[in-house]
């Protein structure tokens, strides 16, 4: 997550034009526009070179309606506070999507988790361990970018004596939910949704996914079992494309063996960029900031892009494309999932529940929640994004008005 490259001006602007299109009262206004707490401290850690350096840890908690707060932690170099107060922001407008009692959070800690060796990593986690224990409130922290779930585990012994900070995400081996499996699941969910309110069917629908990490792999997997045709995938090495649809289970054992995805001799290579442009009726972006621009906008062939990582459409693609007829499904709405899976881990309900059951069950949550928006969007001839955004921040809203003025 670099540079915001005007995604906190879009954000602050969606965000005041929908308080305009509410008639929000002037105290909601204010209470929603600016973060609730915010910080930045210093980390000190001792490199193996012998160089002690102090990595920044951003902390932004944007609302605490219920007295507890949820985000992610992320590790990303180039990481702004601003960044954080955008994500905190979005995390309130989740919670309120899918009713869970949550305000929004963001943590984030300024450093690449790629140049820090094992034992940087987990001197990195005893600081932040003690950063965490000193805030104020409560929170549920899950892994944002940067952040694997070995990472969360090593905090969690750092941190599970604290009564004021859960973590989900941990390692199965810690009773610990998969953060990609159930924001696969809200995606295949709002996918069958979304077709199924514009007349096409699931089955055989043409998928075609940016991102082969663990959430483009837990992506392309669900979506299949949902009767779909997943024709293209792409990771850092470039991409491959078949019409009739990839031998995804192929695809996974060799990935698994190479960690590319270049050299797939049953697909067509394409380039990263050719990816956006196949012929399918969904895009998914899973991976990385900036990766649909207005320069590539034209050449989409989809008309329904789900951006599954923050800030994957920037803003003029944000704009431009609903012009077109083409559907966004923007980030807060297409990873409700995870928040799910994080409430539920948060409060051990996976210690009784076998997996499956909970991944169906945040299958119909986010079902239910994307239904509503997509209606309302077509009733009220407005974008995904807008109708989103308006019914989260009413509910959100409503929330806090039973809480009553903080004045």
């Amino acid at each position: 997550m670099g540079a915001l490259n005007g995604s906190d001006h879009h954000a602050a602007l969606a965000f005041e034009e929908t308080a305009a299109v509410l008639d929000l009262e002037p105290w909601l206004v204010q209470r929603f526009r600016h973060p609730v707490e915010e910080s930045t401290a210093y980390l000190q850690i001792l490199r193996d070179s012998g160089e002690t350096v102090c990595v920044p840890f951003h902390v932004v908690h944007h609302s605490e309606m219920s007295g507890c707060a949820v985000g992610s932690l992320s590790l990303a170099p180039g990481l702004q506070l601003r960044d954080c107060q955008v994500v905190a922001m979005e995390r309130t407008w989740q919670s309120a999507l899918v009713g869970l009692p949550y305000g929004g959070a963001s943590f984030g800690l300024v450093c690449d988790p790629a140049e820090l060796s094992e034992r940087e990593l987990i001197g990195l986690a005893r600081p932040l361990a003690r950063q965490l224990r000193r805030q104020s409130g409560e929170a549920v922290l899950l892994p944002g970018r940067g952040c694997c779930r070995e990472f969360i585990g090593r905090l969690f012994a750092e941190t599970r004596d604290s009564h004021n900070v859960r973590l989900s995400g941990k390692p199965a081996e810690l009773a610990g939910l998969d953060p990609a499996h159930f924001a696969s699941e809200g995606i295949a969910a709002l996918i069958s949704e979304a077709l199924r309110q514009a007349g096409k069917p699931c089955i055989g629908a043409r998928v075609a996914i940016q991102g082969y990490e663990a959430l483009g792999q837990a992506v392309s997997q669900r979506l299949a079992r949902e009767g779909m045709k997943v024709v293209a995938l792409s990771d850092h090495s470039g991409g491959i494309y078949r019409p009739d649809g990839l031998i995804l289970e192929d695809i996974s054992t060799r990935f698994a063996r190479e960690q590319m995805l270049f050299g797939y001799a049953e697909a067509e290579r394409i380039g990263r960029a050719e990816l956006m442009q196949v012929s399918a009726d969904v895009l998914v972006l899973t991976s990385g900031s900036n990766q649909l621009r207005e320069s590539a906008g034209d050449r989409v062939a989809a008309n329904l892009v789900i951006e599954a990582d923050w800030n994957a459409v920037n803003e003029e693609a944000t704009e431009g494309l609903p012009n077109r007829g083409v559907t966004i499904v923007p980030w807060f709405l297409a990873t409700c999932g995870t928040l799910i899976a994080a409430h539920w881990e948060a409060c051990n309900v996976q210690i009784l529940s076998r997996p499956e059951e909970l991944l169906a069950r945040a299958y119909g949550i986010v079902g239910r929640a994307v239904e509503p928006i997509l209606r309302y969007a077509v009733e009220n001839d407005c974008t995904c994004e807008q109708a989103a955004y308006r019914i989260a921040i009413e509910l959100a809203a409503n929330y806090q008005r039973s809480c009553g003025s903080e004045t």
